[in-house]
């Protein structure tokens, strides 16, 4: 076979889709379910408790369920990362996606395909459809201004007050930004790695790490670092270019973000029927 054949991806895409529709399209229904809920529930609550002659200033949050969204999207995204090899759950799974005829390749990037963009297609579409019920319950309040959740979320203006760092704050936003992919696209790893239970695991990985990192952090500071090193070390750290730091923190999490997705890759290209870790 070749390396990539662009008729084998359909076909690997047309495959998936047909076997595991119910499976996407419950998801899918249920995220955008999940999203619309905080405005029904708000909505129906302060109508039953204001009744139906209400005002305006009641009913002015569209920022805490644009923070609402935001954060169900997040966790949808983490959940859904857990799930990117969901085929390979059982072992009659693994066999008919094992036994394909495409290479690695082509399963793999369907799976980061419906990952990466797939599931931002399914957040926008429960954006939308709140956005819609948000709309539909303001016409029902008497002089009350229809306001956009969509607009909200493509208002880039807000970004302008966030300058704490001066003009070296989109740099560090951005490191911010591609360390968090790197911790949602671990989740990926973890399935790769295991197929049950992977997002506990993930979950349990992170919590040992942090803390055995910290104490041992806080064991070498105590042991080895005095005070005057300690000094030194901020001094060289601020006689030097921030631009210089900045950019090798973006180079740092860009190397991370790409060998997550590499040793997921090489995992799932060594995916067996049964194993130790995975019967």
């Amino acid at each position: 076979m070749k390396a990539f054949d662009f008729n084998r991806f359909l076909n690997v895409a047309r495959w998936d889709l047909s076997v595991n529709s119910k499976f996407y399209t419950r998801s899918a229904l249920l995220m955008v379910a999940i999203i619309c809920m905080p405005i029904v529930i708000y909505y129906l609550y302060n109508m039953l408790t204001n009744g139906f002659f209400f005002t305006t200033e009641t009913y002015d949050n569209i920022y805490s369920f644009v923070s609402i969204d935001t954060i169900l999207g997040l966790v949808y995204t983490i959940i859904t990362s857990g799930y990117i090899f969901h085929n390979l759950l059982t072992k009659q799974g693994r066999i008919n996606e094992l036994t394909l005829p495409a290479t690695n390749l082509e399963r793999f990037l369907w799976h980061v395909v419906v990952i990466v963009i797939g599931v931002q297609v399914v957040w926008l579409v429960g954006i939308l459809c709140s956005d819609l019920l948000h709309a539909l319950f303001r016409l029902a309040i008497p002089h009350a201004e229809i306001k956009s959740i969509t607009k909200v979320f493509l208002d880039y203006s807000a970004l302008s007050d966030i300058t704490p760092f001066g003009h070296h704050s989109f740099g560090i936003i951005l490191f911010f930004f591609i360390m968090f992919c790197c911790y949602v696209r671990s989740f990926c790893l973890g399935n790769a790695w295991k197929y049950k239970y992977n997002i506990p695991w993930t979950f349990l990985f992170y919590f040992v790490f942090q803390n055995a990192f910290g104490l041992l952090l806080l064991f070498l500071i105590k042991l080895f670092i005095s005070r005057e090193f300690a000094q030194s070390i901020a001094e060289w750290i601020s006689g030097t270019n921030p631009t210089v730091w900045i950019v090798c923190l973006n180079i740092f999490a860009v190397l991370l973000y790409v060998g997550i997705w590499c040793l997921t890759y090489r995992l799932y290209c060594r995916a067996q029927i049964t194993t130790r870790r995975n019967p």
